[in-house]
């Protein structure tokens, strides 16, 4: 665990002082960090970064907040298809989602801004999508769904007497939700708002797609441009790496100012209750502002890019044979894309198996033994959660290249990628994992070393086919996330490893929007038919459970 997670983190802040080009030399000095710091376009940068991230988690807050409450606290109907579409959100990838906004939105060819201009007689279109504002709209969907993901099982273990207490001194639904429930899952709500900071400090997909060519660039941007400089600066890029570490410590000390000495107990010895409340016809409210984000947040774009892939042009909706399917028999006939695929799926299947191995016997270790270091190897498996896959990335890039002839020698192919997809899970995984475990009875496996077997054994033959329904929605969800991700291994990857995600954005690089739409869309109906597997196998009660 050290080597995986502690020895590139601190790897980072070691080659931000090196002049050198990985695999060269050490040599030593402050040229990287100077040079970056008097970059005359990091001030604009690190605004662009901390303004997205501010709005994102400001509104995204609010909506996981009230999403969370819809699902687990009130007679809203409809609560379980909301909260399967909300867990859609989550796994979508980010690039086609934005590809569907572009052809609603983009200024010169945006269905949207047509018909808008159309029917108001207007000049110009009234949205840009590629601006500040234009970058938060892609972002909702899946900034919303990761946060109430983490909120949900907070919202559902709270005992409904303190609400109930509340109504029976006057308050009402709305007062109740912001000073009761609101207060005390304090905790939950600020670890999710540090963890969503997070989050939308790394985000890079979107950015790069929508805020290059408006001249918008935040720090990941400004990473991975000085990496693809020729030759590139990894001194500067290691060195703006380290801003994400110091906002990371920052967050996790200024978490702990705000929560000391306070008391958020709701679950006693006493016997608690979760009964949702009855919000009268103001249910029918709450259903349909679920249902208007639902539809217009993420089956439009998808409705959208679809209809982009029978486009003869991308975006032209004008011409007179508009409509064609030449773009998806020729897409599958590219033998980069049948490449991709196979990269993919090795990717996803090797990350799937030897990530959920790995998970089951860190968790194992964590919460079964006795032995020293649990405690070290538990906050290990945090870390990944607070650090930008671009710098996991370029972590395991410099862990790489400066390593011996035999580890340099795994650089650009699919085991590396694994690695990272492993690496960058890691927090989900084991946790998910360690709940399955904890409610395991300890005695099944003390009775099969009483009848002679070894620890192995009991592992094998009685742990493991045990969680195995745990362990196959794991095994899933990392499958998911290694198909969709792009940060984490986009300075790994070379030509002969690209996956569908980062063939995607060479795609819309290239201007090649048709092949793109295509790859989007069989990316999302690939991670439709995973999900419904997940579903079936239990995926979302043993998240919610752990």
């Amino acid at each position: 665990m050290v080597v995986l997670m502690a020895y590139p983190v601190g790897l980072i802040f070691l080659k931000s002082f090196a002049v050198n080009r990985p695999g060269q030399p050490a040599a030593w000095g402050l040229e990287g960090w100077i040079a970056a710091f008097s970059d005359d376009s990091l001030p604009a940068a690190l605004g662009s970064t901390f303004f997205l991230a501010f709005v994102r988690i400001i509104i995204t807050t609010v909506l996981a907040i009230f999403f969370a409450w819809v699902v687990t606290r009130t007679d809203t109907p409809g609560k379980g298809f909301i909260e399967v579409m909300l867990w859609l959100g989550f796994f979508l990838p980010l690039l086609p989602m934005t590809m569907g906004w572009i052809l609603l939105l983009d200024p010169h060819y945006g269905l949207a801004n047509k018909l808008l201009m159309r029917f108001f007689n207007l000049a110009t279109a009234p949205f840009d999508i590629f601006s500040y504002w234009g970058i938060v709209w892609c972002h909702l969907a899946f900034s919303t769904s990761v946060r109430f993901l983490l909120l949900t099982p907070a919202f559902k273990a709270m005992d409904a007497a303190l609400e109930e207490a509340a109504q029976t001194a006057g308050s009402g639904n709305l007062g109740t939700l912001l000073r009761i429930t609101v207060p005390i899952l304090a905790p939950a709500i600020l670890a999710s708002t540090a963890l969503g900071f997070i989050k939308s400090l790394e985000s890079f997909e979107i950015e790069l797609v929508l805020g290059i060519p408006a001249r918008i660039y935040v720090l990941p941007t400004k990473i991975w441009d000085f990496i693809h400089w020729e030759p590139p600066l990894y001194g500067r890029a290691t060195a703006l790496c380290t801003i994400f570490l110091a906002v990371i410590f920052l967050l996790i000390g200024l978490q702990r100012v705000l929560l000391h000495g306070r008391h958020y107990a709701t679950m006693t010895g006493r016997g608690y209750g979760v009964r949702p409340v009855s919000l009268g016809p103001w249910r029918w409210l709450t259903f349909t502002l679920s249902l208007s984000f639902i539809a217009v947040m993420i089956v439009l774009p998808l409705a959208t890019l679809l209809m982009g892939t029978f486009m003869e042009l991308f975006g032209n909706f004008d011409l007179e044979k508009t409509w064609t399917a030449r773009h998806w028999t020729t897409a599958f006939q590219d033998p980069l894309l049948l490449r991709s695929l196979a990269n993919t799926l090795i990717l996803g299947s090797g990350a799937g198996l030897l990530g959920t191995l790995l998970y089951a016997l860190v968790s194992y270790f964590i919460v079964r033994t006795r032995l020293a270091g649990r405690g070290l190897v538990d906050l290990l498996t945090w870390l990944p959660w607070a650090l930008p896959g671009v710098l996991i990335s370029l972590a395991l890039l410099w862990a790489v290249l400066g390593s011996g002839d035999l580890i340099r020698s795994i650089y650009g192919t699919v085991p590396l990628l694994i690695l990272a997809i492993i690496i960058k899970e890691m927090p989900l995984g084991t946790q998910i994992i360690k709940a399955g475990v904890m409610q395991i009875s300890q005695e099944l496996e003390e009775a099969s070393m009483a009848s002679g077997a070894s620890w192995m054994a009991g592992f094998c033959r009685i742990l493991i086919p045990l969680l195995k329904p745990t362990l196959t929605a794991v095994g899933l969800i990392v499958f998911i996330s290694a198909v969709r991700d792009i940060p984490t291994v986009i300075f790994l990857s070379t030509y002969q490893s690209r996956t569908l995600s980062l063939l995607m954005l060479d795609y819309i690089a290239g201007a090649n929007m048709e092949k793109a739409a295509v790859l989007g869309v069989f990316l999302v109906l690939l991670i439709l038919a995973l999900l419904i597997l997940s579903r079936i196998l239990g995926l979302s009660r043993v998240a919610v459970e752990s």
